[in-house]
């Protein structure tokens, strides 16, 4: 300890606590020199510490001022205690409790606990927490997940956010970018310091060329991995299609009463064959009875989704995938064309999935922190104060367990 209490006021609130530094020296400002000639107190300044039994508590000092022989002039400096900052109103203990409640929290429901006014939140939070990554905490990236997120309602308001998983497993926010450009996603990634550039090998994203652009760019070892999700939506919407067009083609021809029921069968048809009952799979095969194209298309579509699952390196994928393309041709089905079009732009990005399993699943699961973020806080259109709040979010557990 490097203070000692000097008095205590309780007769009113808050509690008032006068303490004394112990400490007889301090460092001289102008040479940096450590001084131990007394010259006095400054003026007694009051600072707002954690609560004691649900009542408000200040601390009262007198900071001490020692002069320099060894300067010209003999200047006098402050001391300077560990516990607070100079200039700022809180202890640092106080100011870290108000940081942790942060964490899930918001600055309105903070305010109200701790009994201060919003922009004293606002500015804790702004002193402790940058408005951009420090990449002094890294020693190294592994993996990048790159996404976009609309701030608010509609397509004009898209944030891209950059996300990293280290090879421990632990996920960081690296920046909310203000766009989505191929330009600016390029520029924060050409910032990245050298040393750690060289630990980046994976990039994960979807189907967005910009950032195919801006990775293949500003990180060009990296291997981009397009994330299986976007590819598996692909190809599903494509049966999807091709399941609504021909129970229509086949309600044409039928009376009502003998309609096939569309709706019920969509929610079996979108599941895998083997997690339906022997009820559900003997409506299914009437369906595909009445149109064996669209059993056709199902059996391709399960056997696509079993590559996905099963094969056990690139090089096997990339067969089998070939060999998929082929059974599509042979069957005489158009409705994959999109899909196997997709296969070809963007090969290189699909198979590498198949040498790591990497994919943007930590991407998804920190996108949804944010948009819980967004809804918890009514909305954040500012893309500093989201990445700060998202900092504290992902951050603050492991800084403070």
């Amino acid at each position: 300890r490097d203070y000692k209490v000097t008095g205590v006021q309780t007769c009113a609130l808050p509690i008032l606590i006068e303490v004394e530094s112990t400490v007889q020296t301090a460092q001289c400002h102008r040479c940096g020199r450590t001084i131990d000639r007394f010259h006095g107190f400054d003026r007694p300044i009051r600072l707002r510490h954690l609560p004691v039994f649900g009542r408000a508590v200040l601390i009262e000092i007198r900071p001490k001022r020692y002069r320099c022989p060894s300067c010209e002039g003999g200047p006098t400096s402050t001391q300077r205690c560990a516990w607070y900052e100079p200039n700022r109103p809180h202890t640092r203990a106080f100011e870290q409790d108000v940081l942790k409640r942060l964490v899930h929290g918001t600055v309105a429901d903070i305010s109200g606990q701790c009994d201060l006014g919003v922009k004293a939140v606002e500015g804790i939070m702004n002193h402790h927490v940058a408005p951009g990554v420090d990449w002094s905490g890294f020693t190294g990236l592994d993996t990048l997940g790159i996404d976009e997120v609309a701030l608010l309602k509609g397509h004009g308001a898209y944030v891209a956010v950059v996300w990293a998983r280290d090879a421990e497993g632990h996920n960081h926010v690296l920046a909310v970018l203000p766009d989505r450009l191929q330009a600016t996603v390029q520029a924060f990634l050409e910032a990245i310091p050298a040393p750690l550039k060289a630990t980046v090998n994976w990039v994960c994203i979807d189907r967005w060329a910009g950032y195919a652009g801006a990775v293949a760019a500003a990180l060009p070892h990296a291997r981009i991995v397009v994330d299986r999700f976007h590819v598996a939506v692909q190809y599903r919407a494509a049966f999807d299609d091709l399941r609504q067009a021909e129970c229509q083609r086949l309600n044409a021809t039928r009376p009502p009463e003998r309609a096939v029921p569309t709706a019920e069968l969509r929610p079996l048809l979108r599941r895998e064959w083997r997690s339906l009952n022997l009820d559900q799979q003997g409506r299914g095969v009437e369906l595909f009875d009445l149109t064996p194209t669209l059993a056709s298309a199902y059996v391709l579509r399960t056997l696509l989704t079993a590559i996905f699952d099963h094969s056990p390196d690139r090089a096997t994928a990339q067969a089998q995938l070939q060999h998929w393309t082929e059974q599509v041709k042979a069957a005489g089905l158009i409705c994959f064309d999109k899909f196997i079009n997709t296969l070809h732009n963007w090969e290189d990005g699909i198979l590498n999935y198949f040498e790591g399993w990497h994919n943007r699943g930590f991407v998804e699961g920190l996108n949804n922190k944010l948009k819980l973020l967004k809804r918890r806080c009514f909305g954040l259109d500012d893309p500093i104060e989201l990445f700060r709040r998202l900092w504290l979010d992902i951050e603050g557990p492991r800084l403070w367990a």
